[in-house]
């Protein structure tokens, strides 16, 4: 005696095997408006998200997984501005801060500091937020650098050419002067030799610019993603 045949499915049933699935689609929520110079380069899985407008300058360049959050104010990325993997810029709800950020502003985890409401933040020309770390900070001037796994609370105000080193805090709503440099978790200082030797700092900047041509050789850019 044979075996029955098998019962034959058609494929329209399958929605494995169907065109009329829908498309998955990002659950992120997207800003109210982005603008986005057509120099700047922003790699594939960089994110741009939020509620608030997001302007992202001339030559910018955001790194795969770098995340620009608009959820709680504006967001201003200034002209060659480098943002690397896993940086985070912008206020998003106290649940989303470092708990270190927390417990320096005061607050409890479930808390809302009323100050931070509305503020924007600003990165300027040729800041640099390395791996990891995070920025909420009102402010950072130009040519400040924002080290690997280093964070600047929320209203915090950076000077000019100031360096925040790995894994240092900038305490929330803390103004620092320019050429400040954070170490060894919150200790300042101020570079005299940045402050005293204008061709040094030439020389910092000239790096940058290179590092800026380099990016744009290596790093594929997505920026049709946010713009098309």
């Amino acid at each position: 005696m044979s075996a029955p045949a098998p019962t034959s499915h058609s494929s329209s049933r399958d929605p494995r095997r169907t065109s009329t699935v829908p498309k998955r689609t990002s659950l992120l929520p997207r800003p109210s408006s982005i603008a986005i110079d057509p120099t700047a380069l922003i790699a594939q899985h960089a994110q741009l998200t939020g509620t608030h407008p997001i302007t992202i300058g001339p030559r910018a360049v955001l790194h795969p997984h770098s995340k620009i959050d608009s959820t709680g104010c504006v967001v201003m990325v200034g002209e060659g501005v480098v943002v690397f993997e896993r940086a985070r810029v912008g206020v998003a709800d106290v649940e989303a801060q470092p708990a270190l950020v927390r417990r320096s502003s005061g607050m409890s985890a479930g808390g809302r500091d009323s100050r931070a409401r509305g503020d924007g933040v600003v990165l300027g020309r040729n800041v640099v937020v390395e791996t990891g770390a995070v920025v909420q900070g009102a402010e950072v001037g130009e040519g400040s650098v924002v080290e690997v796994g280093a964070v600047v609370g929320r209203g915090a105000v950076v000077g000019k050419y100031c360096t925040i080193s790995a894994a240092s805090v900038v305490p929330p709503y803390t103004n620092l002067p320019d050429y400040t440099v954070v170490f060894s978790g919150s200790q300042k200082r101020i570079d005299k030799t940045l402050q005293q030797r204008p061709d040094i700092l030439e020389a910092k900047m000239a790096v940058h610019k290179k590092q800026l041509d380099m990016f744009r050789q290596l790093v594929a850019n997505n920026i049709t993603k946010w713009t098309g």
